[in-house]
């Protein structure tokens, strides 16, 4: 049971992953005085701000919890976690607005909206490096089976809108890119495999 909660996430790491080199790469486009998909910058930053706000980060917030509980040894980093998901969400917040303002033709926001973007991405990078690296590893030998399976049964079963059975048409623009986009990688879009160490798991996305 540990090892299939542990897997999940980082499966959601994963295809989240996915999400932020679509980010890098829209913001490289900005960056080179050339016109980014806006519409595609905005969906996968709303994603990014409500999917995994309500699912994925709680759920390691609970985890972090029970480590926390066990190992004394773990606080500054489940600190620095918890800290930096509330740090992620204020980034989201700010990016889609500076976005569908430059949009909006407030061409002086961009720098603002590259000085953003890049540290999001660097702060996500740091983010799950720690999260797989240290605190993943740690909880599957701290914490006991009754831990696991209180984690299961208070994961949210809300399904992801863009990675699940059914893409809600709010991501469906979204959706189509990714899929071509794992097309020409020979990737699957939502990836079976669910190995940290996967093509997908391992493509940087921050510089």
């Amino acid at each position: 049971m540990a090892a299939n909660v542990i897997d999940k996430l980082h499966h959601e790491h994963a295809n989240m992953r996915r999400i932020l080199i679509l980010v890098r790469l829209q913001l490289d486009l900005l960056e080179r005085q050339g016109m980014p998909d806006f519409v595609l910058l905005t969906n996968a930053l709303y994603y990014m701000r409500k999917f995994p706000s309500i699912v994925h980060h709680p759920k390691e917030d609970f985890i972090f919890g029970k480590l926390l509980a066990a190992d004394a040894s773990v606080k500054q980093e489940v600190d620095r976690m918890r800290r930096q998901h509330e740090e992620i969400y204020v980034l989201e917040d700010r990016l889609i607005n500076l976005v569908l303002e430059v949009q909006a033709g407030k061409r002086e926001l961009c720098s603002r909206l590259l000085e953003l973007g890049r540290l999001y991405l660097k702060t996500q990078a740091e983010h799950v490096e720690t999260e797989e690296r240290v605190l993943f590893p740690r909880a599957l030998r701290v914490l006991k089976q009754k831990d696991w399976k209180e984690v299961r049964n208070k994961s949210s079963s809300i399904e992801d809108p863009l990675f699940g059975k059914q893409v809600t048409e709010r991501y469906r623009y979204l959706y189509d890119y990714l899929l071509h986009e794992a097309a020409d990688q020979g990737l699957p879009l939502s990836g079976t495999s669910q190995d940290p160490e996967s093509s997908s798991a391992k493509i940087s996305f921050s510089r």
